[in-house]
């Protein structure tokens, strides 16, 4: 797995800000998610952690042979949450939300993501995963992002 692009960043992906509660993000199906879809995964429940009190659930996997990813999915309410992918290339971080949107949520049009990257520029908007299409789509979506962001 090849990536031109050398940033790498902090991926969060969530539901659409006016619909939080879209995914009903529950850490023990997502941790059961994440063991079916990736053989090998490694979840742990870290408790609450935050200012806020977040039920966090952080997870490892591997995305292709010998790539694996680590992420932080929390929940600071019942039902409402994101997951976040770590030092994450746009190539790494489209397989994953391949996954997420195909396997996980209840719905393609419901994953939205920003990254730090984006955040450490001021750049706070929102983007949206495209509700269809491969692993490429993603990660031309998510290069737009990261272009758009270096912009600034």
């Amino acid at each position: 797995m090849t990536n031109d692009n050398p940033i790498r960043t902090r991926f969060v992906f969530a539901p659409p800000v006016d619909d939080a509660t879209a995914w009903n993000l529950s850490l023990d199906r997502f941790a059961e998610a994440l063991e079916q879809g990736f053989p090998g995964a490694w979840t742990k429940h870290e408790g609450p952690l935050g200012p806020r009190p977040s039920d966090t659930l952080s997870f490892e996997v591997e995305i292709a042979e010998g790539v694996w990813l680590e992420g932080l999915a929390t929940t600071p309410f019942e039902g409402m949450g994101s997951v976040m992918v770590e030092n994450a290339s746009v190539t790494e971080a489209a397989v994953f939300a391949a996954w997420l949107r195909d396997s996980f949520t209840p719905s393609p049009e419901l994953v939205h993501f920003s990254s730090e990257f984006a955040m450490n520029r001021g750049d706070e908007s929102v983007w949206r995963i495209p509700a269809a299409g491969g692993t490429e789509a993603i990660a031309e979506e998510l290069q737009r992002h990261i272009d758009t962001a270096g912009q600034l």
